[in-house]
């Protein structure tokens, strides 16, 4: 199973990359000033997209986000990756970089998610690097780093179909209520490392996801009013801290198992593959599908 493949450097900059891709619908409205960039868009490109948001993004903290390119080692705790973010707004960015790239994006469609996702991070980090242990996380920083790069979020207002994932009957999900998806369930991508794995899609690729109840109406709201639902929904779950507190607490979910999310998906066999529509965790792992 690919795992650790450099996206970045299998796929050239493409202003189309998400044609023909169902996955990237969330990100479609943002597109389009990246639309015009035959080659790889600049940090200022993305610094003027923040510049034109209204309200502007902030953290937690307050601060306003801006672009900055990626810098060295940090050598004190404000200069990590997150405390910046964090208590100045600075997101370090790598240019030409496909994972960087939509971090960035994943910000206007969920800022409340991601600021509370970032906020939560600051006071667990702060122990971990004062006392000189900066790579042990606690469960809920696991279960938040897991989320943030490679979650979805599975809408539904059938409690019968949630709870085929839970029980991960993908065959009898996908295929045989595959009728039944369509207005009443649907898979939204939340994690930016889950985004990046779709521009090369294989096998194996499996998201860690948040299963939220919802009404029928939810089905008949226009895309923007969907994914600002969600963002409420998951700032409100990862605020309080008491539903999803360690990894295994996200359900695995097989993303290219939904319907004309891989070209080969609209034949029974497809969903035969027992090595990619496993039917549990195993045992001695856990956290690990």
């Amino acid at each position: 199973m690919k795992t650790n493949t450099r996206i970045d450097a299998l796929v050239p900059w493409n202003p189309n990359f998400d044609r023909d891709k169902p996955l990237f619908e969330p990100l479609r409205p943002l597109l389009t000033p990246f639309r015009k960039f035959t080659e790889w868009p600049g940090l200022d490109a993305y610094q003027q997209l923040l510049e034109n948001a209204e309200p502007p993004l902030r953290t937690q903290h307050g601060a306003v986000l801006k672009i900055v390119a990626q810098e060295g080692k940090p050598n004190h705790f404000e200069q990590h990756y997150a405390p910046r973010i964090y208590l100045h707004g600075e997101i370090q960015t790598r240019t030409k970089n496909w994972h960087d790239f939509f971090q960035l994006l994943t910000w206007f469609i969920f800022p409340k998610t991601k600021a509370v996702i970032n906020a939560i991070h600051i006071p667990r980090a702060k122990q971990r690097i004062e006392n000189g242990d900066v790579g042990r996380r606690t469960p809920i920083e696991n279960m938040l780093s897991l989320f943030d790069e490679g979650g979805v979020v599975i809408t539904s207002c059938e409690p019968e179909l949630l709870q085929l994932v839970r029980d991960f009957k993908w065959k009898e999900l996908f295929w045989q209520n595959r009728d039944e998806l369509a207005g009443k369930f649907e898979c939204t991508t939340f994690g930016h490392a889950m985004f990046e794995k779709a521009l090369a899609p294989y096998l194996g690729m499996t998201a860690n996801a948040i299963l939220l109840d919802v009404n029928e109406s939810y089905f008949a709201m226009p895309m923007n009013e969907r994914l600002a639902y969600i963002d409420e929904q998951l700032a409100a779950i990862f605020s309080s801290g008491e539903q999803y507190r360690q990894p295994h607490d996200l359900n695995p979910f097989p993303i290219l198992g939904m319907p004309g999310w891989h070209l080969n998906n609209d034949v029974e066999a497809y969903y035969d593959n027992s090595h990619y529509f496993r039917s549990g965790r195993r045992a001695k792992h856990k956290n690990k599908y």
